[in-house]
């Protein structure tokens, strides 16, 4: 049963949904989902299967389970616990964590183990302050090449999200918000931004669940406004309503709302 379970879960997990509903996949290859997407082939866990899960695959559900904030800030990651899951050895599972750590999501503490990250507030801002600058280069290279099937295909995203909203399905509408923001980044064409942005809004996804638990997603007024700005060819516009936006999650955060939930390692990998 467990084997299944894993199976489903991660059949599921592993590719991301187009706003209509469909599964896609970016133009590279690589799985589009909102919190910065990252490569990983279609693949059972089920024993027996042709093609046995992989590490890229494990990282892909962690990963995501952390920026969808189905794992809260400071969860623990027990090695023994994801192998189960996973059904593998946690002589895999280390390095998976330690690849992690290197991204800033998840903190490994000596004689204590793995945990999801919790950033200070001067971390989170400064996050937050570098996302600015970066967001603003990308801004105005999709702000001069914006073409009328991409305004379609951002108005297209923030109508997903709000039916996921409006639905009570928050993970999902997590990676739409996020798909948002790294969409505009695939617009330049920019592999590097692309990549950088991805880290940032990583980092970001677990500043929101900890300081703003209760608001869960950028504002889906804002991405209108930047879309609407996009569609006017409106640079200035373009900039300005972006760098609000990110500076109304920098106002929101509130040092007193630290998410506290104690929520299930493993019903964390079965929600979908």
């Amino acid at each position: 049963m467990q084997d299944r379970r894993a199976s489903d879960m991660m059949q599921g997990r592993n590719r991301t949904r187009s706003p209509n509903g469909r599964d896609s996949r970016g133009p590279s290859g690589q799985v589009e989902c909102a919190f910065p997407p990252m490569s990983a082939g279609r693949a059972s866990m089920a024993k027996g299967a042709a093609e046995p899960i992989t590490d890229e695959m494990i990282y892909q559900a962690i990963y995501e389970a952390i920026v969808e904030h189905r794992l809260a800030p400071g969860a623990k990651l027990s090695q023994d616990e994801l192998g189960e899951i996973f059904g593998v050895s946690k002589t895999r599972v280390r390095p998976i964590l330690f690849r992690l750590a290197e991204q800033k999501i998840v903190t490994l503490e000596p004689n204590r183990g793995a945990f999801v990250a919790k950033p200070s507030l001067e971390e989170v801002r400064d996050v937050l302050a570098a996302r600015l600058v970066v967001e603003e280069g990308i801004m105005r290279q999709v702000a001069r090449n914006v073409t009328g099937g991409q305004i379609a295909e951002l108005r297209a995203l923030i109508d997903a999200e709000r039916d996921a909203r409006l639905a009570g399905e928050s993970s999902r509408a997590h990676r739409l918000s996020g798909q948002f923001h790294m969409s505009l980044a695939e617009m330049t064409g920019n592999p590097v931004l692309v990549d950088l942005l991805r880290y940032l809004i990583s980092r970001n996804a677990i500043s929101i669940a900890m300081y703003q638990p209760n608001v869960g997603s950028c504002s889906l007024q804002g991405h209108s406004e930047i879309v609407d700005a996009l569609a006017a060819r409106d640079e200035e516009r373009v900039v300005e309503v972006s760098l609000s936006h990110l500076r109304d999650i920098a106002r929101s955060l509130d040092p007193a709302a630290v998410d506290s939930r104690r929520n299930s390692l493993r019903g964390a990998f079965m929600a979908r």
